[in-house]
């Protein structure tokens, strides 16, 4: 019986390793390509502003104040980025919580990251 269990394991070990399909990963979404972006999706910033930062997220529906649209010129173009450091480490009205466990660096990083989405290719 024991001698049936090893033949078993050899086995499968050996059909894994015939098939390069066994551990290969499917993504089904680009990775991010900043550190800005993975913590714009971490923190699940499109759960208001959307994945394309227009401020139409699926939560954004029931706040009472619109979302701040990241990807126009026009509204970013009249906030400073000490406003929206300011923002993300304290928190904004009645949805948008505050991030204070953000390093200096990483508040910089989800910034740039914002006014890129504003910015045409």
């Amino acid at each position: 019986m024991k001698n049936l269990f090893v033949w078993i394991a050899l086995l499968l070990l050996a059909a894994c390793k015939a098939s390069p399909q066994v551990n290969a990963i499917i993504l089904t979404e680009a990775l991010p390509d900043s550190e800005g972006e993975l913590l714009y999706l971490d923190l699940k910033c499109p759960a208001c502003h959307g994945y394309q930062g227009a401020g139409d997220g699926f939560l954004s529906t029931g706040l009472r104040s619109k979302p701040i649209d990241f990807s126009s010129t026009e509204a970013m173009g009249t906030i400073p980025d000490d406003q929206l450091k300011d923002a993300i480490w304290k928190g904004k009205g009645e949805g948008m919580p505050g991030f204070p466990r953000l390093t200096g660096h990483q508040v910089e990083a989800l910034v740039a990251y914002i006014r890129s989405i504003s910015q045409s290719p």
